[in-house]
């Protein structure tokens, strides 16, 4: 029974809310109606009262054509005409407004305004000998005014208050007209229209930009004329937006210095009576400007930058993908007929041994009265001896002949010239073979180069086709609020994922301005309505790039413990981690063959090549290739380094573990302690390796444990007792207490680099 009534009463307090907002609406649409109706074109027609009955959506067309004859009957001598005109414009609307698609009903509604203005006007020409020519443009101002009308209250709809430039247009002249009742409202000489107009120019050139300052004072300006202020009041609105709009981009205060400037000379150069009353309505309406609380800016902000055309960047998008994939398969293309014109040359160009026998034949025996006997008679005991006499130049013994059978000794009439030949044919015939193998090992790497481009162009152009959307409204609104924010921004781009999570990359240009972390996450978050984590700030050449991503429901403290073997200086041991500014810490560990220098190298090389290959968005396989075929290409001496990476959603955590011939990872999940390990081979020792890949999902309290094999040796036993009894500590306490114990544990007197990464998993707040 409690629940019934609690259900109801919920519902009563919903329908009294529903109806509270109905009716503020409706008085909201009459109080419009009032002041367009008020609104003196040329101290003769009266167009947008009616103009606006017809435009606003048939819901609000009754309150609306109230509040417009209240407006007629107070300022208009001809009361009855226009209070008949707007009820016949708020009936047609009513009666017909739902046999209509929507983009038809500006249209319409300019129609209906156009007829009945017209109509009743003539009659009042008739009566009044009212001009014709301002009868006609009575009804062409109200049926342009009932079509912008429409187009806006089609936008007001929006979900996300997104608009084109057309209808942002829109909007700011519907808007306008409204001024035109509020211009001849005055205190002290001093016109609260204008006032509130310079305010509105200020506010929408500031959180809009140059062009909607423009369109906003051209707008206002006309809308000054129209009400019989003279072109004096255009010069100074549409001035003024344009001047204020350039210096507003960079900071409100050097705009709004900069509009007052302007209607200061604009007035000088005039010369008008009034001129200390533009100046003073300037101040009055910079003052509401300057008041007005930058959250409304930031949140507007969207609404006031408009949207680009999708149909434009899709296309854009889809030619890029298009051309990277075409590009993918041109590397595919050139690797397999690499491999293919390899394959067939190597049947023509291959070392021949037969040469090498002709070779030995006509150096040594051309001449000999034995060369029948020994080449043909006795062909298979001259081979014999030819091989036997090969294996010594192969053990590079300088006299080969004196290893032949005693057989061929005995017969043979030239044994120090047959040596000598097999000494210089076997030579070339050896270099030929190993570098015809080194040119197949490089062609191979070259080849594998060309694989991993291709795969790394496929995965960029899948992430742009079908991961990823880009945002160019929302990149708008960061432009603005970074501007908003006194920062020279160059570009920005919003990316949001397959799962709908933004991520922010914008650059600005370096200048020595200082970068509060806390505002630009706590702007940008109100500017997009998103909650987002504090921004990484990086450097590239002359200008600044932040990054944000939404903010995550994990974090992730991470500490590192390094101990270099027999306490030298170079460790061989190498490891990178970052956030991939798409909500995931990415972990590299790399351990370098051997200690000391060499290593060191070889471990580095690896770390960072795939650190950097993985930073910038390629795929795990394809870095991986790209990383062992430059340690197979990097020297001749052999190059190996293992690859052993972790990748954490701080969204899900999910965790994937990748490795190539690494050490076991730990993982203690809900107090229990598993561990992933590899049956794979380093990098830089043959050309096809992949990585031993496992999956894990990781929650608050989890710990991850990545080590070299200097700290696992072969046994990690005491390791998992150590991580189960770990309590509070850090987890920079808890690399060091691993690192330390690993050390102490060697009893195989061979000392080998050690590092710890361990990672505490913790709630996000």
């Amino acid at each position: 029974m409690k629940e019934v009534a609690n259900k109801e009463t919920q519902s009563i307090n919903l329908n009294f809310t529903d109806i509270l907002f109905a009716v503020l609406r409706h008085l909201l649409a009459a109080f419009f109606g009032f002041f367009c109706s008020r609104g003196l074109v040329l101290e003769k027609l009266i167009p947008f009262g009616i103009g606006l009955t017809g435009g606003v959506n048939a819901v609000y067309s009754a309150s609306c054509a109230a509040g417009a004859a209240v407006g007629y009957i107070t300022v208009s001598g001809y009361s009855f005409r226009y209070v008949a005109a707007i009820l016949a414009v708020a009936a047609i609307k009513i009666l017909l407004h739902t046999t209509l698609k929507n983009e038809l009903k500006p249209i319409f509604s300019a129609a209906v305004v156009a007829l009945v203005t017209a109509s009743t006007g003539i009659v009042m020409v008739r009566e009044h000998s009212l001009d014709i020519v301002l009868a006609v443009a009575e009804a062409l101002l109200a049926s342009g005014y009932a079509y912008f009308v429409a187009k806006t209250c089609t936008v007001l709809i929006k979900p996300d208050f997104r608009l084109t430039t057309v209808e942002l247009s829109s909007l700011l002249i519907a808007v306008a007209a409204l001024f035109t009742g509020l211009f001849s409202l005055t205190v002290a000489d001093v016109s609260v229209g204008r006032v509130l107009a310079v305010a509105t120019i200020l506010f929408t050139a500031r959180f809009g930009g140059v062009s909607v300052g423009a369109i906003c004072g051209t707008a206002l300006g006309f809308a000054g004329v129209l009400s019989g202020g003279g072109t004096n009041v255009l010069l100074l609105l549409c001035f003024g937006g344009l001047i204020g709009g350039v210096f507003l981009s960079l900071n409100k205060y050097a705009g709004v210095a900069a509009f007052l400037i302007s209607v200061f000379v604009s007035v000088s150069l005039i010369g008008t009576v009034d001129a200390v009353i533009y100046i003073v309505e300037a101040a009055l309406g910079a003052v509401i400007f300057l008041c007005i609380p930058k959250n409304i800016g930031i949140r507007l902000s969207v609404a006031l930058s408009p949207l680009p055309e999708h149909s434009t960047l899709e296309g854009v998008r889809q030619a890029v993908t298009m051309r990277l994939n075409s590009a993918a398969d041109a590397l595919t293309d050139v690797s397999g007929t690499v491999e293919q014109i390899a394959r067939e040359l190597a049947k023509i160009n291959a070392p021949d041994f037969s040469a090498v026998l002709k070779g030995i034949e006509e150096n040594a025996c051309k001449g000999c009265s034995l060369r029948v006997h020994c080449w043909e008679t006795k062909k298979a005991d001259t081979l014999s001896a030819v091989l036997e006499m090969t294996k010594a130049v192969k053990q590079k013994e300088p006299s080969p002949e004196i290893f032949a059978p005693e057989e061929f000794k005995g017969r043979c009439l030239r044994p120090q010239n047959v040596g000598k030949a097999v000494n210089l044919k076997y030579s070339q015939y050896a270099a030929r073979i190993s570098a015809e193998n080194r040119i197949d090992e490089v062609r191979s790497v070259v080849s594998d180069q060309f694989s991993g481009i291709s795969d790394m162009l496929r995965d960029l152009s899948t992430e742009l086709e079908t991961e990823q959307v880009y945002d160019n409204t929302a990149a708008g609104a960061v432009i603005n609020t970074l501007k908003t924010l006194g920062y020279n921004t160059v570009d920005a781009c919003c990316k949001i994922d397959k799962f709908g999570r933004m991520s922010i990359e914008a650059r600005i240009k370096k200048e020595n301005i200082s970068l509060n972390k806390m505002t630009l996450m706590q702007n940008l978050s109100l500017a997009l309505d998103r909650d987002f984590d504090r921004p990484s700030i990086s450097e590239a050449g002359n200008t600044t790039i932040i990054n944000l991503t939404e903010r995550t429901v994990l974090e992730a403290e991470i500490g590192v413990n390094q101990i270099c073997s027999g306490g030298k200086n170079m460790c061989g041991d190498a490891y990178n981690y970052f956030y991939d500014g798409r909500g995931k810490l990415v972990l590299v560990l790399s351990d370098g063959m051997g200690t000391g220098g060499r290593a060191a190298v070889d471990g580095a090389m690896a770390s960072g090549l795939m650190a950097r290959l993985l930073r910038a968005g390629f795929g795990y396989d394809c870095s991986l290739r790209i990383l062992n075929s430059s340690m197979l290409f990097k020297s001749t001496d052999e190059s190996l380094a293992t690859v052993d990476v972790a990748v954490i959603d701080l969204y899900t955590g999910r965790t994937d573990l990748l490795k190539a011939g690494a050490a076991p990872t730990l993982v203690r999940r809900s107090g229990r302690t598993g561990k992933a390990q590899s049956s794979s081979l380093p990098v830089g020792i043959l050309r096809d390796i992949g990585f031993d890949k496992a999956t894990i999902r990781l929650k608050k309290d989890d710990i991850l444990l990545m080590m070299s094999d200097g700290a696992t040796g072969d046994n990690t036993d005491w390791i998992n007792t150590e991580l189960n009894a770990w309590g509070d500590g850090s987890a920079q306490e808890l690399s060091q207490h691993i690192s330390l114990c690993a050390k102490r544990r060697r009893t195989d007197n061979h000392e080998d680099d050690i590092t710890v990464i361990a990672v505490k998993i913790h709630k996000a707040y």
